[in-house]
């Protein structure tokens, strides 16, 4: 007798229920953590989407603000040509499906931005309404480009 109560007391290891209380509970948060990990992944695609089209647009820009000073560079020096040749180029044009819009602007006596003039382009990238949602540039990339150069400025080279 003494053998079997010694042997019933010296056990060691996990009961049944001990078992299925962590088996259950595992599956539990199994499930909630592919539950979570799925709707991550399935819209993680969103981010390099929008990584994509706002570097489409800064690559746009760059290469608007580059013709620009080539024009310069070409001309002697004419800024003014050199406008009218960035307003003809890329005025509602769309290029890696971003819009593009030009106009002249001239700021009045308060600062405020005033449509006409002939010294100063407001170049204006957006996504067109259309594919809006397709096209993630969120926010329209400006840059205004100006006659401030005269021919006795140096030739800038990139």
């Amino acid at each position: 007798m003494k053998y079997f109560r010694s042997m019933k007391t010296d056990s060691k290891g996990f009961t049944l229920v001990e078992i299925i209380v962590t088996i259950v509970a595992a599956g539990i948060l199994g499930a909630i953590f592919v539950q979570l990990m799925g709707t991550a992944l399935n819209s993680s695609w969103n981010a390099v989407e929008i990584v994509r089209d706002e570097s489409n647009g800064e690559r746009l820009m760059e290469r608007i603000i580059a013709d620009y000073v080539a024009y310069i560079n070409n001309d002697l020096g004419d800024p003014d040509s050199a406008l009218i040749n960035i307003f003809t180029d890329y005025n509602g044009k769309t290029i890696y499906g971003i819009a593009i819009t030009t106009q002249y602007i001239y700021f009045d006596n308060n600062g405020d931005e005033q449509i006409g003039g002939s010294d100063n382009l407001k170049v204006v990238l957006q996504a067109p309404a259309q594919l809006a949602p397709a096209i993630r540039l969120r926010y329209p990339l400006t840059t205004i480009l100006t006659k401030s150069r005269s021919t006795d400025d140096q030739i800038v080279i990139y």
